[in-house]
């Protein structure tokens, strides 16, 4: 476990996301002082929801032509999910992405810079989360909990059985709503489920 812990802690963008997390945590400790500051965290976080599956269902599946190096790096993900090099997207994207989300959140909250920061860093930290989610996916590495289990059962259905059911990594609601959760039994086969969801890579 410790070897994956270093592999995952070595990589380029979780050491920005880190640094996001830090630095975004601070600004909001010592600007504390509002009673908001906990739904702007939460906003943050589901903010990360709505974009992973947004962006994972119809970037990077669906429509391959609004962003083509995005839609080919996917493609090489699927083909080889289990190399490391695939498993993480570029931090040059989320360095870009970040600031976008600092001045929105500034924007939305009339330069409210403790509640922006809040935002950044619900946004983060739920980032984390789910790149630690995915990486696990596709490491021989036995999940803690039976939520975990389940997710990483569910993501390599997604990567063995459907490209076209599963989206959710860190979470299944967004799947639920939008009926992409495979559980109607509709899902096509390109291996069988046993095979698909074994801890094997």
């Amino acid at each position: 476990m410790l070897r994956y812990a270093k592999e995952f802690l070595g990589q380029r963008l979780i050491l920005f996301l880190l640094a996001v997390i830090f630095l975004s945590g601070y600004g909001t400790a010592v600007t504390f002082g509002n009673v908001w500051t906990a739904a702007a965290i939460l906003a943050g976080a589901v903010f990360i929801i709505i974009v992973e599956y947004t962006v994972h269902r119809y970037i990077l599946h669906e429509y391959p032509r609004i962003v083509p190096i995005a839609y080919k790096g996917h493609v090489a993900h699927h083909q080889d999910p289990t190399n490391v090099k695939f498993l993480f997207g570029p931090v040059s994207v989320d360095m870009g992405s970040y600031v976008i989300i600092l001045l929105a959140a500034l924007l939305l909250t009339g330069y409210n810079w403790h509640l922006s920061l809040s935002a950044v860093f619900g946004a983060s930290l739920f980032q984390m989360y789910y790149q630690w989610k995915h990486y696990i996916s596709h490491r021989p590495i036995v999940p803690l909990t039976p939520w975990g289990k389940w997710m990483k059962k569910r993501h390599l259905l997604h990567h063995y059985m459907d490209e076209k059911t599963w989206y959710g990594v860190s979470n299944p609601l967004l799947d639920m709503v939008l009926h992409t959760d495979g559980s109607d039994g509709s899902a096509g086969g390109k291996k069988n489920a046993s095979e698909a969801t074994s801890d094997r890579n």
